[in-house]
Formats: structure tokens, sequence, C-alpha cells
């Protein structure tokens, strides 16, 4: 029964109301800011509903907090496609399925705004359709959450209403803890974190608390790891009871030290954070929403180099990290891949800093120079194999049946995205290997006047699809055709 205002969850739920509405507008632009900031935004927004009971009002919040959420994995999906990242489909899978399997038995779903979300979700196809459901978010239109009813909590087996009225009100059994955000060094976490071993980093963590226990003085967060050694790496915060009533937004940071190093090939360290209240006994009911998982990455790329170049190897952290979220894609292929990609790095960044490659420089000449580098790797050796066939035509080079494709373009400067005229050629290399992805290295030699080209750049893993199979093209660019660094000077003048 709504008898007085609840002004607390008026407040909650109105100011997150705005901070999604301010969000939406950026969401989709190439800036990732806008869809953290909606992230965040929407897991404020599910901490109010927990808080909230049953009724038409409530229901229209639910609906609008279930929209928002399936809308952050799609924006999510753009901003995957947008930097040519492996599988990006996987997030419009993803929000096809959550919408699909949202429970038509609950009473919010019958609200009109949500079925026409849903059905829109349902029939999206391309992404340049996420605009016309943005623009049907922001019109979205919500009574105000003044007079709420608050949920029906339980003790004992008895049936105990949250009262709005002057009288004490039983303690609530039921409290929501809300990760909000991890910052590394002032830097927001993202998805995977690189951090050096044996080196400290600030680590902070911010909650929202959306009433205390009375009966709790502390609320302790602490890292949950598979390996128990692991887990005083990252450190444990305990936040005392504010003053005033809630909700409340705690903000703790400690030292984070990786002790230990792990091969370039192992999986990240995964740790997630757990959250309990001291003195609340076997009835007290904690529900922690939001994101509570950090991966952080452990090699030692200094100690144990794979190109020689740090800057090159930082940079292949990331794209193992997306041929890894590659469905079907063999561990084994990966490790093979990345070896390929450390020698081909090392011919990249040499080629840069030294001027291997000069204008005009055939294909053939390149596939020599090519080989021999790779080939004095001693991770390489032997088992770099010239010109096996495959799919009924001669590959150029093989490392344990990954197909190496080697290319040249003297015409003019190009980047890895321009060269797609050549994955064709290398998928039909990589299914006739038995493997689903393949390695294209281009030297552009066009002649250049100025410096071109970042190696970090000049590596790039494309999803191509042909037939039935989606193949993973990695895309090495090489870049030659410089005159000597004096000349720049030379030529202004």
């Amino acid at each position: 029964m709504r008898n007085k205002p609840n002004f607390e969850i008026f407040h909650q739920a109105f100011s997150s109301r705005i901070e999604i509405a301010a969000a939406l507008a950026e969401t989709l632009k190439p800036s990732p800011s806008g869809c953290e900031r909606l992230k965040k935004a929407c897991l404020e927004l599910e901490a109010t509903i927990s808080e909230i009971g049953q009724g038409d009002v409530e229901d229209q919040y639910r609906a609008y907090h279930t929209a928002i959420a399936i809308f952050v994995v799609l924006a999510e999906w753009k901003h995957a496609l947008r930097n040519a990242e492996s599988d990006a489909q996987r997030f419009l899978s993803s929000a096809k399925l959550k919408a699909s399997e949202i429970d038509k038995s609950l009473s919010f779903t019958a609200d009109e705004q949500l079925e026409a979300f849903l059905d829109q979700v349902e029939s999206l196809k391309n992404v340049g359709e996420l605009t016309a459901i943005q623009d049907q978010l922001k019109r979205w239109t919500l009574p105000l959450l003044l007079f709420a009813n608050l949920r029906v909590r339980t003790f004992g087996g008895l049936r105990v209403p949250d009262s709005n009225g002057d009288s004490e009100e039983p303690e609530k059994l039921e409290t929501t803890v809300a990760f909000l955000k991890f910052d590394i060094d002032g830097e927001p976490a993202k998805n995977l974190n690189y951090l050096n071993p044996e080196t400290a980093y600030d680590l902070t963590i911010e909650v929202r608390v959306s009433n205390w226990p009375k009966a709790a003085s502390v609320l302790s967060l602490m890292p949950v790891t598979m390996d128990i050694r692991e887990r005083d790496w990252l450190p444990s915060f305990r936040f005392m009871k504010p003053e005033g009533n809630g909700p409340f937004i705690l903000t703790g940071t400690g030292r984070a030290v990786l002790k230990v190093a792990h091969s370039f090939g192992s999986r990240p360290y995964e740790f997630l954070y757990a959250a309990e209240f001291n003195g609340t006994g076997k009835y007290r009911d904690v529900a922690i929403v939001g994101h509570r998982r950090l991966l952080l990455e452990g090699s030692d790329v200094a100690s144990n180099p794979l190109s020689g170049f740090s800057n090159v190897d930082r940079h292949l952290l990331s794209v193992r990290n997306k041929l890894r979220t590659f469905p079907g894609l063999h561990s084994d292929d990966v490790a093979n891949t990345m070896i390929i990609l450390g020698g081909l790095g090392n011919i990249a960044a040499q080629a840069l800093k030294g001027g291997l490659f000069e204008t005009g420089t055939s294909e053939q000449q390149f596939q020599n120079k090519a080989t021999e580098m790779l080939r004095n790797r001693r991770d390489i050796g032997e088992h770099l194999q010239g010109h096996p066939e495959a799919a009924g035509g001669i590959t150029d080079l093989t490392f344990r049946d990954i197909p190496i494709e080697l290319k040249v373009e003297n015409s003019k400067v190009l980047f890895p995205k321009d060269f797609s005229k050549f994955f064709d050629q290398t998928a039909a290399y990589s299914i006739g290997l038995g493997k689903r992805i393949g390695v294209l290295s281009v030297l552009e030699a066009s002649p250049k006047s100025a410096p071109v080209g970042v190696v970090e750049d000049d590596i790039e893993v494309f999803l191509h699809p042909t037939g039935q199979l989606s193949i993973l093209i990695v895309v090495v660019v090489v870049r030659g055709g410089f005159p000597k660094p004096s000349s720049y000077s030379k030529s202004n003048r």
C-alpha cells in the first residue's frame, strides 16, 4: 500500500534514469566511455529495482532495466566490430539469447514498450539498425517512482512488509552490494589487464551498498581464486559502517602485485571479489550485482620476449587474447600462430628500424629473406616448411600446418584492412590443411618520403567468412621503401 512517498527510492531511481538517458546519447559513438557509463548506470538502477516490490509502476521500471541491460550488450557488439575483434558476433548472439529467455510469465513482460524493443532485437541483423533501437530507448517514458512498494521480506517463516510509515522499521533482511568499477593505477579496468609481475599497482574498487544491515559494523571485500596461494596477490578491503542512511558509495584503494609470471600461452589469472558483512547471522541475504571479476595478464615479456621488441610483444598479447575468444580454434593452433607472429613481428620491427627492404623488392626476394629470418629463430627452425601443397595449390610457407602467405605491394601505402583481396586464398589453404586460422604477411614497399607505419597498427586479426565456415586471418604488414632518415630533412629544404 502506498501511503507516503519513499524519497530514498525516488531519488535512486530518478538519478539512475537521468544517468542512463545521458549515457544513451554517447553509447554508440567510437569512444568506449559512453558504453562504460551506461553499464555503470544500469547497475545502479538494478540495485534500486532489487529493493522494490510488485506494482504497475514498479513493473515499468523492471521492463526498462531489462531493455537497457540488453542494449548494453548490443553496444558492445558495435564496439567489437569497430575494433575488428574476432567473433564479435557473440555479443549479438548473447543479446538475442537474453531477449528470447525472458520469462513471459512475469508481469513486467507485458509492458508494450518492452515488447516493441524485444521485437526489434529479434529481427536485428545489421549494426546500422542499432540507431533505431537507441532512439526508441531515448523515447521510453516512465512515471516517477515516488510511491514505491518495497519488497516483502521474510523472517522465521513470517512475512514482514517494509513500511514507509512512522513506526519503527523492521530490519531489512536483504542488502545489495553493487560493484560499480575497478581502477588500476587510476585507469578503468578492462576485460583483460596486463600487470608486470613483481610490480606494485594501485587497485581501486568502488561499490554501492543499498542499505547497511543494522547488526553489521564492517563490510569486507575479499579476492577469491582457484589457487589459494594467489589470494594475497590482490588486496582485501574493509569498510566501516558509514554515518547516515543509505545508499552508500564506498571507495577503497590497495596494492596489487602478481608475484609469479606465467607463460605466454597460459590462461590469465582470474580473481572474483566476494562481499561479506560481519555480525549478520545466517538470516542475512546479501545480493551481489555488477562486474566483480578481474582478469589479469602476467606474462613477463621483458624476461621472455616473443619478438625481441617490447612494444610488439605487448601488442601480440592483445592479438593472442582475441584468438582465444574464437570458438573451435584449438589451443595448439593459437600457440603455433603466436610463435609465427613473434617471428614476423620481429621482421616488421626490424624493417621499420633498419630499412631492410628497398622500393621495388620482388615477392621472391621477400619470401627468401623472410624464410631465412624465420628459420633462424630457434623456436621455428626446421618446422618451417616451404611450398607444401594444400587445397590444390602451393602455399608459400607453413609452420606446423599453419599456412603463411607472403605478398608484396610496391605501388602505394596500404594497411592491414586493405589486403582483404588475399583473404580467400589464405583461407583456402587453411581449410585444406585442416586449420581455422591462417597468416598473411605483406611487404608494403612503395616509395616513401615520410615515415609511415606503427607495428602495433600493422598486425591485425580479421574474421573471414567462407562457405559455411569462418576463418581467422592474421595480417602482418612489413614496411619497406624508406629513404635514409637524414634525407627527410633534406627533402624539406
